[in-house]
Order: C-alpha cells, then sequence, then structure tokens
C-alpha cells in the first residue's frame, strides 16, 4: 500500500474530499503504478514538480484518484501528521513526541513531521506494519523499530537539557566556554563520549526536535 492510498481512505468524510476537476479514466497512476480511475497527470504536476525519482511510474501521463486526494489536501504538506487508513491526525511536535513515545499505532499507518511545510509528506513516508516503525522527519528516515534504545537516548538527552545544556548544543556537541565551565569538564566529557557516535543519526536528530521547548521546562517548574 502506498501512503496516499492511506489518506484518500481517511478523507471518506465528504467534505474533506475535493471536487474532480474532470471526468475519469483508466490509466496507470504515476504515483502509486497502480491501475485505475485516473486523472490527467497534468492537473495536478505540472512542469515545476521535481519530485519524479519518487514516482512509481513516472513516465505515465495519469495520476489515480487515491494520489489526486491525498495530494490536494492541504494539510498533507502543511502539517505534521499521523495517518492509518481511518483517520489523518494533524501533529504539533507535542503530538509527535506523544505518538513516537507512546509507540502506539494502526495495523498499517504513515508518520510525517516537519518543519519547514514545503514537501509532500505523502510522496516521503513509508507505510509502516508489523514491527517496522519508521517516521519520516523532513528528509530523512527515522527508525524507531527499537523502542528500548529509542528511550534510553531520549531519557539521557531529557537529563542534559534539565542539566543546562540546550538543544543547541546538544544537537552539535559544540561546547561554548561558559558552559563547559558552568557544568564541569567530567560531566561534558562523560556526555560527549555517549553522544559522538549518535548525534549525526536520523534518530538522534529527530529525538533532539521533539525535546521539550523552554517554555514547556518553564512550566513543569512554576516559579
Amino acid at each position: 500500500m502506498h501512503t496516499v492510498e492511506l489518506i484518500a481512505a481517511a478523507l471518506e468524510v465528504p467534505f474533506k474530499r475535493p471536487e474532480l476537476p474532470c471526468d475519469t479514466i483508466k490509466g496507470i497512476c504515476c504515483v502509486t503504478g497502480e491501475k485505475g480511475d485516473c486523472l490527467p497527470r497534468k492537473e495536478l504536476l505540472g512542469k515545476s514538480f521535481t519530485n519524479g525519482d519518487l514516482l512509481a511510474a513516472p513516465e505515465s501521463p495519469h495520476i489515480g484518484i487515491d494520489a489526486y486526494l491525498a495530494l490536494t489536501y492541504k494539510w498533507e504538506r502543511m502539517s505534521s501528521w499521523y495517518c492509518d487508513g481511518e483517520k489523518f491526525e494533524r501533529l504539533d511536535r507535542q503530538g509527535v513526541r506523544t505518538m513516537v513515545l507512546n509507540a502506539e499505532y494502526g495495523a498499517q499507518w504513515a508518520g510525517y513531521a516537519t518543519t519547514s511545510y514545503k514537501k509532500h509528506g505523502s510522496l516521503f513516508a513509508k507505510v509502516n506494519s508489523g514491527d517496522r516503525i519508521v517516521w519520516r522527519f523532513e528528509m530523512r528516515d527515522v527508525d524507531c523499530s527499537d523502542h528500548a534504545r529509542l528511550m534510553a537516548i531520549w531519557d539521557r538527552l531529557n537529563v542534559e537539557l534539565r542539566g543546562g545544556i540546550g538543544r543547541g548544543v546538544l544537537e552539535s556537541l559544540l561546547c561554548p566556554p561558559f558552559l563547559l565551565r558552568q557544568i564541569g569538564a567530567g560531566r561534558w566529557i562523560d556526555f560527549e563520549r555517549f553522544a559522538r557516535p549518535l548525534f549525526q543519526g536520523a534518530l538522534y536528530r529527530f529525538l533532539c526536535y521533539l525535546l521539550p521547548s523552554q517554555e514547556e521546562l518553564k512550566n513543569e517548574y512554576p516559579e
């Protein structure tokens, strides 16, 4: 199953479905590669479309109804989201965090997290099933299947964040002198030894993004 099919299934509620611009024709969907009811591809994907490498049938002049519905749905591109074919749920950072940490998903699902709101998430996010848990975060796939490992990294990042090491330093591992004096060289060396093999990986970057904001931390410890 392709992610556009999951999203189209979740958009069965009539008010969410846009009207089709013309009559359908039989053809091969350029997005999924499946044969069925289609529209002319030019109704959605014009010459400015630059992600032909993501299409299953890039030479096809047709686009399937499911792909058309998913790709014209505003929030598929303009939000982070989770979709399991029954619901399409728009998520903020806290919502993505809750889903990732709780690891409770449908039988088939796709998840997309973005800060840029520029890409069609359904062309990048893959459908998960069984033990496979992969989120799409910006332009990287994040394998969250090993939940114990994920939580170990998450817990350590939270300890350091609450101990005074900001998100930017956690992401870059560039510790300014004033912070080094503040937290102590021993603590920094211990954390860097833990983080150095991880910090360029997609999972580490994703978890840094999901860390609580300064506002959330203030609300945890109100004055």
